[in-house]
Order: C-alpha cells, then structure tokens, then sequence
C-alpha cells in the first residue's frame, strides 16, 4: 500500500482540527507532603510538562539489558538520532525492566536485564542534546508463571507494604537521575491491574514527590482505563496502554479504524481524556491484527496498511480529544534502523515508520 502523505493524513483526519489545550503544571494528587528526606539536594524539572504546549509525538525506547556505558552511548546516538530526524518524535519514553520471581512475590528486583540509572542518564543527556522531552517508564516482568503470562498486571504481592517498599527502593536511583536532568514525566508504575485498589498508592507517589519534583503519573491498562472508570488511579495525570481489541475486519480502511477509535475514546469525560497520554501503543503489520493488538509475535500474513491505519488512528484520537500525546512501542536501544529487524512488529524501515513521521504535522 503506498503510504499517506501529509494532505491525505490531514483530510482523513479533518474532524480533529481543534489545537491543543495547555495542561497545568503540577504533580501527582495524594496527602498533604510532610518534612523532606531526600538524601540529597534537588531541583525542579526544567522540562515542560508533556502536552502541556501541545500533544508531543513519543516513541518508546527500550532497553532489555544493562549494556556497558560505552555501547550505550554509541547505540544510544544512534538510535536517539533515528527517533528525532527520522521519526520526527518530540519526546522519548526510555524503558526498562525490573524482574519479579512469580505474581505473588512481596520483592521484585534489578537484573543483568535492568537498564542501571547510570546508563538511563546517559540516555537522557543524548535525547536533551537532541532536544527531546524525557520520560522515564520502569516494568516490570514476572519471570516464572504457570501460564507462561509474563504481564505485570497480575502482580499481587501477599504483603503489600513490603512490596511498595522494595518498589520505591528499587527506583530511588532513578527518581535522582530523574531529578538532575529535570525530565518531563516519570510514569511511576505500568497496568499494575490487581495493585490499583492499594490504599498504598498515595504514600508511595509522596515519597517520589520527596525526591523527583517534577510530573509523576501512572499508565493504566486500557481495560481498566476505558469505561466505568472504576479502576484509575486518583493521579492528576493520567497514561494508559493502548492494546484495545478492536472488531475490525482485516481489510478496515483507515477511516473504519479512525471512527472505531474515536468512538472508544469518545465514552471518557473530557476532564478525564485532557490529562492522558498514551504511553504505549503498537500493533504488528499482519492482517488480521486489530482483533488482538497485544499478540505482537504471531504468525501471519504482512498488511502495512494495518499497522499504518492503527498508528494514525492513535494520533487522530490525540489530537481531536486533546491528549496529551502518544509513545509508539518501540524501538530497541540495540537496534540499527538502516538494517531493520524482519518481525511483525517492527516498524523501522517501513510504512509505519512513515505514519509515525507524518503525526508530526498534526501536533505542531
């Protein structure tokens, strides 16, 4: 399929032409703060709040283990410089992963799998460089289940104190790094669906609040973000996962993709909608993919154009509901975008990467 340049994208998305509205600046709702115990002195984030000046276009960066600081500056430049010139992207979700023996664990812990702080700020000093807003998004992966479900949002530790706890521990170093750069967002934790009902969620993000000063939020798992709205967390700003199973026949045209979009979205209060952005989203390029967008290793026959209309459908959404922005899943830290890896999922070098770019003229 020959993919959409600008004008189309801008016709096919003629009904989200209202700009953007400012978000406030401020943190995460929670108790009254109480005497500071940072163990050092910091300062406020510099960086703009994300959507704050308009809808940013993100792209999240991955890093599946703690590789030398050499080769993450190398892969670093190369990757961060691909995301800003080539996918056009205003801000960069940088990713890693913490482990968890099995759901019910009380402790989860840092790997040779777990990108340190150290590396997460020379990855930050890069995207600065090529001006990019900063996030900064930790998971976290169960490494032994029955079911082989790896998914973080069946964590339900038997002691909950313990649990936030080691949690808050294991990213302190990060909250410092975060801190000294003064990067846009820190996304505290991802679709942690059996935890959402803690009443230890407000102590938790007080404590981050000691240390980072800048926005604190939480990305929900779009099956507790969309309607009846029972299961958010009471955070003033909002993230969420973007995998819905859509009913969508494989050969949807971009415009059946972009209603079944809006008429999802379109159920949320606009109080609710203003101060979300979409943390994660992705799709495979395989015909049939709407119906199960999570599935992101099968099989199958390859449509670009599932992928394409999946991606600009994200960004019309963004834009006609005034989210705050949108992070496309993913590029890895490792990756050589000139060389693309051959998968599903992949969008480097393709049609989807081409989406990705032209969201840029929407959100300017």
């Amino acid at each position: 399929m020959r993919h959409l340049g600008p004008v189309v994208l801008a016709i096919a998305l003629a009904t989200s032409a209202c700009a953007s509205r400012p978000v406030p600046a401020s943190g995460v709702s929670g108790p009254a703060r109480g005497p500071a115990r940072a163990s050092a002195p910091v300062r406020a984030a510099r960086s703009p709040v994300l959507g704050s000046d308009g809808p940013v276009l993100g792209v999240d960066l991955l890093a599946r283990s703690n590789y030398p600081a050499a080769e993450v500056e190398a892969d670093g430049q190369r990757v961060l410089s691909y995301i800003k010139n080539v996918l056009k992207a205003s801000a960069v979700g940088i990713v890693w992963n913490f482990s968890a023996a099995k759901d019910h664990s009380n402790t989860i812990q840092a790997t040779s799998a777990t990108l340190s702080a150290r590396n997460v700020g020379i990855l930050t000093r890069i995207a600065e460089q090529d001006h990019l807003l900063v996030e900064y998004r930790p998971l976290i992966v169960v490494t032994r289940k029955v079911w082989q479900n790896h998914w973080e949002g069946l964590i339900s530790p038997y002691n909950q104190a313990r649990w936030f706890n080691n949690y808050y521990r294991l990213n302190l170093p990060y909250l410092r790094m975060a801190q000294r750069f003064g990067i846009s967002e820190f996304v505290a934790a991802t679709e942690m669906h059996y935890l959402n009902t803690s009443p230890l969620w407000p102590k938790f993000f007080h404590r981050v609040g000691l240390v980072y000063h800048g926005v604190t939020s939480y990305s929900a798992w779009d099956g507790d973000y969309f309607p009846p709205l029972t299961h958010l967390l009471s955070t003033k700003y909002l993230g969420m996962d973007m995998y819905w199973h859509m009913h969508l026949r494989a050969t949807a045209t971009l415009a059946q993709v972009i209603t079944a979009f809006e008429r999802l979205f379109g159920q949320l209060p606009a109080s609710v909608l203003r101060r979300t952005a979409i943390d994660e989203t992705g799709i495979q390029a395989r015909a049939g993919a709407y119906t199960d967008p999570p599935a992101l290793d099968l099989p199958g026959p390859r449509s670009e154009r599932v992928q394409v209309n999946w991606f600009t459908a994200n960004c019309a959404v963004v834009r006609r509901f005034h989210l705050r922005g949108v992070f496309f899943w993913k590029v890895d830290l490792t990756d050589n975008p000139a060389y693309p890896a051959p998968s599903l999922s992949t969008f480097e070098g393709r049609k989807g990467a081409v989406a990705i770019s032209e969201c840029s003229h929407l959100f300017r």
